[in-house]
């Protein structure tokens, strides 16, 4: 059977949606699917199309947009990447010379699905995945345009939503946010968290990283995309803060794209700034960079708690990183990184809440090795962290009828 996934972030990209795109469909072919995925060229997080003509064993990457220039405005950015995905999915579904058994659309962008479902028919169970409620993030815009735009997002996302006959949400609250918001029906949502996707640990000594994180001091690290959702100025501020008024934390930023560049030449223009900015490390230096965090920051702006989850908490679980996460309270964030003791949790911006609950997460650090806290938080991680949970939605799903994802009705 073929299964189609639908997305333009894919392989090479090395973080967030596009790596677990990758990580999903190396799954499904290693279950003996035959996959397709329509792709761009890689232009996550830089926004900066690179052509590439990688492919993966088992499966077909058909990609496009490499010709794009994305704007520098968020809101503009999303509606080209909205437009021209559209586009491109629908031309590429149609030279289909065998029409896929499960067609996967990852949400978002959303606004290809409502013209390609029109085109799919009957003949393919679909089973959206959702990584981000884009309505939950258009209210946060003090853009008018954002503004304009919110009630055209939910719009285009409850359609979307249901024209799919199962979801997968990567949060409970992402999924009874959308449960209440577009009135789903709760037998056809499951949650299934982001999975861990670590390279295999090696076995040699690795030192690429060694001049940058050295052993001897306390590394305090961000890494991986750094948008909006994550706050970047409220934690470029906490950081340099942290690194001034504590000289022994040395305070690093691994990220890329439009926000990353903007704060990088901020903190070059500041006199005595404590926070270095780094390249995206290459997959085969993760798990270097994670062993030689001492702490791993997870940030999230206000109000966008039941809009997404950081992908990159069940890797810090399974590498035994020490967190400390700011988030809203009650955010299942925070709750998740207290049920598994994974680290602090600060629950407001303000910077005496910050800095009292990041001294608390100090003062931890020697109770536990990285190894025990590895061994401990495994098993939680296996059971609850699994690729094969979303597999096993995408293929057992059994309903073949498209149905309104209205409560009671089909």
């Amino acid at each position: 059977m073929t299964v189609l996934i639908l997305s333009p972030f894919f392989f090479p990209e090395p973080i967030s949606t596009g790596k677990y795109n990758t990580v999903l469909a190396q799954g499904l072919v290693a279950r003996g699917q035959e996959v397709v995925a329509f792709a761009s060229h890689p232009l996550y997080p830089k926004w900066q199309p690179a052509v590439s003509s990688a492919t993966l064993p088992g499966m077909t990457i058909v990609r496009g947009g490499a010709w794009l220039r994305y704007p520098g405005s968020a809101v503009v950015r999303r509606l080209v990447l909205e437009g021209w995905y559209t586009m491109f999915a629908c031309m590429q579904y149609l030279r289909l010379h065998t029409k896929p058994s499960y067609v996967v659309p990852i949400f978002p962008p959303s606004l290809f699905f409502l013209v390609l479902s029109m085109m799919a028919g009957r003949s393919a169970t679909v089973i959206g995945i959702v990584h981000d409620l884009q309505g939950v993030y258009a209210k946060r815009s003090s853009y008018t345009l954002g503004r304009l735009l919110q009630a055209g997002i939910h719009w285009v996302e409850s359609r979307c939503f249901a024209r799919c006959h199962r979801l997968v949400f990567l949060s409970q609250s992402m999924a009874e946010r959308a449960i209440q918001e577009y009135g789903l029906d709760r037998a056809r949502c499951v949650v299934c968290y982001p999975f861990a996707a670590l390279p295999p640990e090696q076995s040699e000594t690795r030192v690429a990283l060694a001049n940058v994180l050295p052993e001897q001091l306390t590394q305090v690290v961000y890494s991986g995309a750094l948008g909006d959702k994550q706050n970047p100025d409220g934690l470029f501020a906490f950081m340099n803060t942290l690194g001034q008024r504590n000289p022994s934390l040395r305070c690093h930023v691994f990220s890329a794209g439009p926000h990353f560049e903007r704060l990088k030449a901020s903190a070059g223009a500041l006199q005595g700034c404590a926070v270095t900015f780094h390249d995206l490390v290459p997959t085969e230096q993760v798990e270097e960079l994670y062993a030689r965090s001492t702490i791993q920051i997870i940030p999230q702006a206000d109000g966008t708690a039941d809009g997404s989850l950081p992908s990159k908490l069940p890797n810090l679980l399974a590498a035994g990183v020490p967190i400390f996460a700011i988030c809203e309270p009650k955010s299942e964030l925070g709750y998740l990184v207290e049920k598994t003791h994974a680290g602090v949790v600060a629950e407001s911006w303000e910077a005496l809440e910050l800095d009292a609950q990041f001294d608390a997460l100090l003062a931890t650090l020697a109770t536990e090795t990285r190894d025990q806290r590895k061994a401990r938080q495994g098993a939680f991680v296996q059971t609850s962290f699994s690729v094969d949970a979303v597999m096993d939605a995408i293929l057992h799903c059994g309903h073949k009828k498209r149905y309104s994802g209205r409560k009671n009705e089909v």
